[in-house]
């Protein structure tokens, strides 16, 4: 037992090892010569793998019951009255984290070989990918809110470099550089929230933190400070709307950058709310603003993505849309569901970026036929049963959606989710088709459910519970929660048609825009940088231009030889 003891910290230090190995092999500096480039690139790449090996290992530790946290070091901090330790977390939050982004870095690693194979540049961009997963993988194993900080922002100036990559585009430039403007007001909320919670906790440690915030009688106002700071910090990392801009427009990065960041750096808002939710639970209003920010970003972000014609475009979009997703999981208290969510989202965007060349080869393919529009009376029905295989599924295990308003709106997503499956189903004319729909939606909801389950069990030492769900302002949230996913399930579905024409044109145009909410972010950003970009913003108004364009349409629409 002395010598179980004795090795607690293994697991730990397996954990540390998976930044340091990627870090070491970013510092070599090497020529842009194609031996450099193989050298280097295999260098990062076997790295990776090892990072991934490490993962692996500290799991298999983590379940013999080597648990310890590891604190590396702890360096003074004069005049603040606390230190800031070099220190990791584990649990199994951590290890679920740091396995999935080793494994994700491991196949952006190995599709570079061959996506950058002959760019003279292949060996600087190989040390800046690396660079970027190091400090990255910091960010997940980091076990105090200070050197997550300073892992976030190292992550964010090497992501910088790898979005302006190629330089020579303006579009990549301005693009990063409106990514900077929000990176670095969450990093200073961030630094101001580490502040102010180790003044009033004395420690920076996430499990002192979440002790603090149980056994506190009412949390001082410092604390309740830090909790907004962190939730604006986690709106501005995860591009809610309306700072969502950057994350649509750094398409102008390789594929590989664009995977890394989607499938994994912006994720670090939705990290530091799971690991600061024992504090955050303790004050219900930024979880509840951060619940309404993501739910205005869900809905905005579904319709826009629709409009999209470019693939990688369309994905982006999906991306803000699923973070807002996660947003408001978070601000429903629905922590253990939001993880899952983020593990997911964050496997299927890995391969959506990275096999988003293939995508028009699918498209090329003859559609299946027998499929038509939804109406009414078919989205109605799948609705239905969408409600009533998502509550008999959390009745199965053995929950009550009527007592407790989080599964009221648990039951509701789920039931949105799998009514989708059901309304493509009904599309058909076969009658087998239709009943095979019903019951893969069934299964889904409940694998769903059971993963929800599982999650909730297994990570219940990780995050926090949410409390006072009964409140005005939370069942408000969940009833608009409803009402909103309703209304976007049926614009999605029959409404699209049911829609006047004229309306159905100007949700299209604007929508295509973004809402034109943008355009203001792009003249203040091009204020700073105006002479780096090198590129003139329209002076005219884009909402204008584009309402003109529509009548102009509809006045050739209406002409005697339009239908010729």
């Amino acid at each position: 037992m002395n010598a179980v003891d004795a090795m607690d910290w293994l697991s730990g230090g397996w954990l540390a090892v998976m930044p340091a190995g990627l870090l070491l092999a970013a510092l070599p500096r090497a020529p842009a010569t194609r031996l450099a480039a193989v050298m280097t690139r295999n260098r990062v790449r076997w790295a990776a793998i090892m990072a991934l090996a490490a993962a692996l290992a500290a799991d298999l530790c983590f379940l013999l019951g080597l648990r310890a946290n590891l604190t590396l070091a702890a360096i003074p901090l004069p005049g603040l009255g606390f230190d800031l330790p070099i220190s990791i977390i584990v649990n199994g939050m951590t290890l679920a984290l740091a396995t999935l982004v080793a494994f994700v870095i491991v196949m952006i690693a190995q599709y570079s070989v061959q996506y950058l194979d002959g760019d003279p540049q292949q060996a600087r961009f190989a040390r800046l990918l690396a660079f970027t997963a190091g400090f990255f993988l910091v960010v997940v194993v980091a076990g105090n809110i200070g050197l997550f900080t300073l892992g976030i922002i190292a992550t964010g100036f090497s992501l910088h470099r790898l979005l302006m990559f190629y330089s020579d585009r303006p579009k990549a430039i301005m693009a990063a550089h409106k990514k900077s403007i929000f990176s670095r007001t969450a990093d200073v909320c961030l630094v101001s929230a580490s502040i102010l919670i180790g003044h009033a906790t004395g420690s920076l440690q996430f499990d002192t933190i979440a002790r603090f915030a149980a056994r506190a009688g009412s949390l001082p106002v410092s604390l309740q400070i830090a909790a907004w700071l962190i939730v604006m910090a986690v709106v501005l990392k995860s591009a809610h709307f309306p700072f969502h801009g950057w994350l649509i427009q750094v398409m102008e990065a390789p594929t590989p950058v664009s995977a890394l960041m989607h499938a994994g750096v912006v994720y670090s808002g939705a990290i530091i709310a799971l690991r600061t939710s024992p504090l955050l639970v303790r004050e219900p209003g930024p979880l509840l603003a951060l619940g309404v920010v993501g739910l205005v970003t869900v809905v905005i972000a579904s319709l826009v993505m629709t409009t999209q014609t470019a693939v990688k475009s369309m994905l982006a979009w999906s991306t803000a849309a699923q973070l807002g997703f996660m947003s408001l999981e978070l601000g429903l208290g629905l922590f253990a569901l939001a993880l899952l969510h983020l593990v997911g989202h964050s496997l299927y965007k890995a391969h959506a970026f990275l096999s988003s060349g293939s995508v028009t080869d699918q498209l090329r393919q003859v559609p299946a036929g027998g499929k038509k529009s939804p109406s009414l009376s078919a989205w109605a029905a799948a609705v239905a049963l969408g409600v009533i295989i998502a509550g008999g599924g959390a009745w199965l295990f053995g929950e009550h959606p009527g007592r407790d308003p989080a599964w009221i709106a648990l039951v509701m997503i789920v039931a949105m989710a799998i009514s989708q499956i059901m309304v493509k189903g009904f599309g058909f004319d076969a009658l087998a088709d239709r009943i095979m729909a019903v019951v893969v939606a069934g299964v889904m909801g409940v694998l769903y459910l059971l993963l929800h389950t599982l999650f909730v069990w297994g990570f219940a030492r990780d995050v926090a519970v949410r409390a006072g769900s009964g409140t005005g302002a939370y069942l408000g949230l969940v009833v608009l929660t409803a009402a909103s996913f309703l209304v976007l399930s049926w614009i999605q579905g029959p409404g699209r048609a049911q829609l006047p024409q004229s309306v159905r044109f100007a949700m299209f145009t604007h929508l295509y825009n973004g809402l034109y909410v943008d355009f203001w972010v792009d003249q203040f950003s091009h204020r700073f940088w105006s002479e780096k970009v090198g590129i003139e913003l329209p002076r005219k108004n884009l909402a204008l231009d584009s309402m003109q364009s529509m009548a102009r349409n509809q006045e050739i629409l209406a002409s005697p030889g339009a239908a010729q």
